[in-house]
């Protein structure tokens, strides 16, 4: 299963105000993707199905069409996403050289982030001896710099609708993207997916 974030796409961190993102809870709750907030996450509500990809019946089960839980992060300062995906980075490279960075070093000044400013990463290349920030390293996968972000737990897939995914941003006035904790091909190799052969509604 996946965790998913979905921020704004802009590399700005950008925070939509608060009435924004309360009235695109409500747009949840109402379209009943989601259910009422308890101990601070939304389970899913009893449409949920309607939140993937039309076409990720064709890989998962209806009942698999759902998520663990749903919460809403706000944060005052610029946060790395994902913080720690429990793989590491092992595809990470300079983008001034191109060499491969070492995983491990990288983790190390993923992990610091949690504790220091995004704007204090501290990461030089062994290669070019280039210090890096955070904008000059290619994890890999994607990765993005938020102030809000919605965080989905337990995922079948991270194939949204782009439908809904276009709604959520015309409420909140920003873009969105959809950023896995892990890669779906990695998280497919640990837990291969049943394939349905017909798509169901």
């Amino acid at each position: 299963m996946l965790n998913l974030y979905i921020a704004p796409k802009s590399g700005r961190a950008v925070r939509p105000a608060d009435a924004a993102v309360d009235a695109l809870v409500r747009r949840l709750l109402e379209a009943n993707i989601i259910g009422a907030e308890a101990d601070g996450a939304h389970p899913p509500g009893t449409d949920v199905a309607g939140f993937f990809h039309p076409d990720a019946s064709d890989s998962h089960l209806p009942a698999e069409l759902t998520f663990d839980a749903l919460r809403v992060h706000l944060e005052t300062k610029p946060r790395f996403l994902p913080p720690d995906n429990g793989a590491g980075f092992p595809d990470a490279r300079c983008t001034m050289c191109g060499d491969t960075l070492d995983p491990d070093v990288l983790q190390g000044a993923v992990e610091r982030l949690r504790y220091f400013p995004v704007d204090r990463f501290e990461l030089r290349c062994p290669s070019c001896r280039y210090d890096l920030r955070i904008g000059d390293v290619d994890f890999g996968q994607p990765t993005i710099v938020a102030r809000f972000w919605l965080f989905v737990e337990g995922a079948a897939t991270s194939r949204l609708s782009p439908s809904l995914l276009d709604e959520m941003s015309r409420v909140l006035g920003v873009p969105l993207t959809v950023v896995p904790e892990v890669p779906e091909e990695d998280v497919e190799s640990w837990v291969p997916a049943r394939r349905r052969p017909k798509r169901w509604r």
